[in-house]
This record gives structure tokens, sequence and C-alpha cells, in this order.
């Protein structure tokens, strides 16, 4: 049973200042600044992802380069040993890798250099008609976003002397 005399009316508190909205306000713009923070960090992680593949994409070409001179008949030429200035004459070759198939457009260069001809080592095997032809070999590549890497070898080719 109620009493009528005993009910109050229920009264606002008048020290209520908003400080619950106040701070769920900030902490709602501090949630956002932080998003935005880690999605500026998440786009320079791709970029330096895809920087990387261009790189070794570039490395993979030259080492390419490389193997293409080796297999390359005309580019391992005893017969072009020095030119009018004195200096090793190089033969230069250019393929083109992977346009059609891969859509990279990774262009490969390479060059080979006859250095000098050597006597054969002993215990090698082989006997005086024969000798050392002493390589350089030298591949470049260059991707289309701008990567390049450029790989040297060098080799010898045992031959007739």
């Amino acid at each position: 049973m109620i009493i009528a005399d005993e009910m109050r009316p229920i009264t606002k508190q008048s020290t209520q200042t908003g400080a619950v909205l106040f701070t769920a306000l900030v902490m709602m713009v501090l949630m956002t600044l932080l998003a935005v923070t880690m999605m500026g960090n998440t786009a320079m992680d791709e970029k330096m992802a895809q920087n990387s593949q261009d790189k070794n994409r570039a490395f993979q070409g030259a080492e390419t380069g490389i193997e293409l001179a080796i297999a390359d008949p005309g580019s391992i030429n005893t017969s072009c040993t020095t030119n009018a200035t004195g200096n090793n004459c190089t033969t230069n070759n250019a393929a083109t890798l992977g346009t059609a198939v891969t859509g990279y457009g990774v262009n490969v260069t390479y060059q080979s250099k006859f250095l000098q001809k050597t006597p054969v080592g002993r215990g090698s095997g082989f006997d005086t008609s024969f000798a050392n032809y002493w390589f350089e070999i030298q591949s470049r590549a260059d991707t289309a976003t701008g990567a390049t890497s450029t790989v040297s070898l060098g080799m010898f080719q045992i031959g007739a002397n």
C-alpha cells in the first residue's frame, strides 16, 4: 500500500557536468587518429614490398642475362681480342624478357669481354695443346618500374691452343 503523503517528486541533480560525454568524444577522436595512422603505415609497407619485389625481379632478369650470354655462341668469342685503342673489345647483345608472357617488361642486355689466354693448369688432364680462355660476362636488367640490377661473372673456357 502506498501512502500519498509519503511520495516525493524526483528532482534532477544539478551537479552533472557531462564528463562522460566529453570523455567518450575524446576516446573516439583518439581511436580515429590511431586508425588513420595505421592506414598510412599499411600503405608504406605495401610500397616497400613492391620495391623489394621489383629489385628481386631485376636481379633475376640480370641472372637470366648471364645464362643467355653463356648459351649464346656469339658472345663467347676469342677472335675479338683488342680494339684500336688497345683495350679488350666487347660483344654486345640484347634480349627482352617477359613482356608477352608476364607483362613485367624486364629488358636485359648482356655483353662478354675476352680477357686473356693462359696455359691450362697442372693436373687438369689437358696437355699443352689446350689453353684457358678467360672472359668477363656482364648483364644488366631494367624493369618497367625503374629497378635495375647488374651482375658480372668471370669464367674461362678450355679450348685448343
